[in-house]
């Protein structure tokens, strides 16, 4: 959802809640549900308090979900990283290969599995890369004692790296299910309709017109802002990009290129598609 689409919503509300207030203010039973409902001011301290305490509730738990799925992003681009640095321990032929299976991995993982992950569901062909690259450390003959030790560190980088992937595709779900929402926005109409009701027709429109408009943005901005935190990796401004893992390939390039030691050809598209079948 792009800003100016949540800005028409609140915009749209905020129009409908003014004309409610407009058409109330008109009715016949005006003066009737004023005085009564400002009879039962505790009933909308408690309706109030409940809606808030629910909504910080989830707006927190939804923020710790945004900030776990960065941070997997970040844990699984510096595993790469790491990886690749690891690579160099051993001779020029196993580096290239295995670093060209990393630079397949993150071109997957930035073209393939954030759209996989806007649907909720995972990326086959970063599956498939992480394979590929875990048979090709497994296929490595350690000889040499730091040749060894760069094994077992890379075991360890390794577990990382699927470890910052289980964390981005966990919180890839989403944290709020529908019967949460539906229950915050009846929390949300009930909060609004309340102000609207207890407008009088004997008070200034103006005044009850801004407080109802007041209460109608704030509300409706908590929602919007629970629906950003909920959709982590959306396509819209502000959601977690790939940009660590591009950060990564771009580094892994240029540290390729100052080693003149090795030539890298990555056995894929610019977009992480095979070149030639999986095995």
């Amino acid at each position: 959802m792009t800003l100016v689409a949540q800005a028409g919503i609140v915009l749209g509300v905020t129009v409908i809640s003014v004309a409610l207030l407009w058409a109330a203010r008109r009715g016949p039973y005006n003066e009737r549900f004023a005085s009564e409902v400002g009879e039962h001011n505790k009933a909308f301290d408690f309706l109030g308090t409940a809606f808030a305490v629910l909504l910080a509730f989830v707006v927190l738990e939804a923020y710790d979900s945004y900030n776990s799925a960065k941070s997997g992003t970040e844990l699984e681009a510096q595993a790469v990283l790491e990886l690749s640095r690891t690579a160099e321990a051993y001779e020029p032929e196993e580096n290239a290969r295995l670093k060209g299976a990393l630079v397949c991995y993150g071109r997957a993982v930035i073209h393939d599995g954030w759209p996989a992950m806007r649907e909720e569901s995972s990326s086959q062909l970063v599956n498939d890369w992480g394979t590929r690259f875990r048979q090709e450390v497994l296929g490595l003959s350690p000889s040499t004692f730091i040749q060894k030790d760069s094994f077992r560190q890379m075991l360890i980088e390794q577990d990382e790296r699927i470890e910052g992937r289980r964390t981005r595709l966990a919180e890839a779900i989403r944290v709020v299910p529908l019967p949460l929402w539906i229950v915050l926005l009846i929390g949300a109409a009930l909060t609004i309709g309340w102000v609207i009701l207890s407008a009088g027709r004997k008070g200034s429109f103006l005044v009850q017109g801004a407080v109802v408009v007041s209460v109608s943005v704030m509300v409706m901005s908590a929602l919007l802002l629970v629906w950003f935190l909920d959709h982590p990796f959306a396509d819209e401004h502000g959601a977690i990009t790939p940009i660590e893992m591009e950060h990564a390939l771009h580094t892994i390039d240029e540290e390729v290129e100052a080693s003149h030691l090795i030539e890298v050809a990555p056995p894929c598209t610019a977009e992480g598609d095979p070149v030639e079948r999986l095995d």
